[in-house]
């Protein structure tokens, strides 16, 4: 054949080729597939599939909630917060009770005990004379001794200033109450938002899957048609290198979706290889929300404003019970006495009285610990004024938030049906031979992007929600 001759194709990629390169063109077309199927057995296909984070057991919002708030340690921490204060209040409660105490004591004298009366000791009478009429020494045989002591004392004027005691630790024990809500309102919203980022990373999985896909076919039916020769080599080496690198991005999103897995599962207290799979994220329905009513609900529910109140309530009732210092301590109290094998004194002694503590004079002390405690009081005021401020600031910010990542969401997802539908339009397109080869990758790329898009805005959205339900305090 002359050299000059030229073959027309029915591919409209195509212009004329010399016929002398036709047998050059396949031999490098046929190298080409000889190294494609080698390596990519090798290099792709022989490494062990990763599970698909679908072929995990699934795992509900509700469940992994329920399981966050028994198993969660902060909140359990938080809740033993709340069995001390309990108990702490309870051991307060105990000093409304008489305070019982006893005293044994026994023993064995080194030497006899011995006593001696002078003579007229116990009086000089005229009939009588003196007695005793002379010096009289009495001894005790030297044997084992005791003596036991029981007393009982009721606290009378105390009574207040215990009564104060109480009332402390029972805001105390309201404080470690609202610390632990405010610790569950934080474990409900980690655990939302982690669960919804792992549902996003999970749907961009399920998206780079279905991308690959894609692409396998896509590659496949470039080959048929290079085989046929309507397309060129350049076309196939591209459609090879883009699945290579959505096969990249997809190994890259799976491990991405393992870390942020063993980190949901430590949050809930649980084995962190624990394998699981999540619910698909639907586009939150929104009610209206009326910005002055969240305003009043969060300065009535929020966990900080509550904590701020109680304590200012604390340091009023500190100033009250440095004031209470000023009352005498004024007890009942009731003792018994018993000594054994002492002969010259009583076997048994018991006395009814009052016993009374006071300390008039302190330099000043109280006056200035009460002026301390008084400015201590009017810090926390302020502070609980500045903290009701900072609330409603936080409430406007993720109520704006959330309206901006509901208008993004919106945009996204009609970026996305578009991206969708321009794909599906171009497929159909390339398998007429209506569309270039390159057009159709570009779209490719562009519908994953909007997917990724699509995906951040939604979990983005659950977020802003989780925040601002937090930030009006729901529980």
């Amino acid at each position: 054949m002359d050299a000059g001759m030229e073959i027309k194709f029915g591919a409209p990629y195509y212009s004329v080729i010399p016929l002398t390169l036709r047998g050059l063109w396949r031999l490098s077309t046929a190298c080409l597939f000889v190294a494609v199927w080698v390596t990519i057995p090798i290099g792709v296909w022989g490494q062990a599939a990763k599970p698909t984070p679908a072929d995990a057991p699934m795992l509900t919002l509700d469940q992994a909630l329920n399981i966050a708030v028994h198993n969660n340690r902060q909140l359990q921490i938080s809740g033993l917060d709340v069995v001390k204060a309990h108990e702490s209040l309870a051991e307060v409660r105990t000093n409304f009770f008489p305070v019982l105490k006893s005293f044994g004591l026994g023993g064995f004298p080194f030497r006899p005990i011995s006593f001696t009366f002078p003579a007229g000791v116990l009086g000089v009478y005229p009939t009588v004379g003196p007695i005793p009429a002379q010096n009289s020494t009495i001894t005790t045989p030297q044997r084992p001794t005791g003596s036991i002591n029981a007393s009982a004392d009721q606290a009378l004027t105390q009574l207040y200033k215990l009564d104060l005691a109480a009332h402390a630790a029972f805001i105390s024990l309201q404080l470690a109450r609202e610390a632990e809500r405010a610790q569950h309102q934080e474990t409900v919203r980690e655990v939302k938002t982690a669960y919804r980022q792992l549902a996003q990373a999970q749907a961009e999985v399920g998206s780079a899957e279905a991308a690959v896909k894609y692409l396998t076919e896509l590659s496949e039916l470039t080959d048929r048609r290079l085989e046929q020769q309507t397309v060129l080599l350049s076309d196939s080496l591209a459609v090879k290198a883009n699945l290579k690198q959505q096969r990249y991005q997809l190994l890259t999103l799976q491990d991405s979706f393992e870390v942020q897995e063993e980190s949901f599962n430590r949050l809930l207290a649980r084995d962190v290889h624990s394998a699981f799979s999540v619910e698909p994220q639907p586009s939150p329905e929104f009610a209206e929300l009326d910005l002055d009513a969240a305003r009043k609900q969060a300065l009535e529910q929020r966990p900080e404003i509550r904590e701020a109140r109680l304590r200012v309530a604390s340091a009023k009732v500190d100033v009250r019970r440095e004031k209470a210092e000023y009352i005498p301590d004024l007890s009942l109290n009731v003792t018994y006495v018993s000594f054994q094998n002492v002969a010259f004194l009583p076997k048994n002694y018991s006395s009814v009285g009052l016993a009374l503590s006071w300390q008039p004079f302190d330099w000043g002390y109280k006056k200035h610990r009460i002026g301390e405690l008084k400015a201590t009081a009017e810090q926390k005021g302020l502070s609980e004024e500045d903290i009701e401020q900072q609330v409603i600031v936080e409430v406007d910010q993720k109520y704006r938030t959330l309206n901006e990542a509901r208008m993004l969401l919106d945009a996204d997802a009609d970026a996305r049906q578009a991206a969708q539908q321009k794909l599906k339009e171009m497929t159909n397109s390339y398998e007429l031979k209506a569309t270039l080869l390159s057009g159709l990758l570009e779209q490719q790329s562009a519908v994953s992007k909007a997917e990724t898009e699509y995906q951040h805005a939604l979990a983005a959205c659950w977020t802003a929600k989780a925040n601002f339900d937090r930030a009006i305090g729901e529980d």
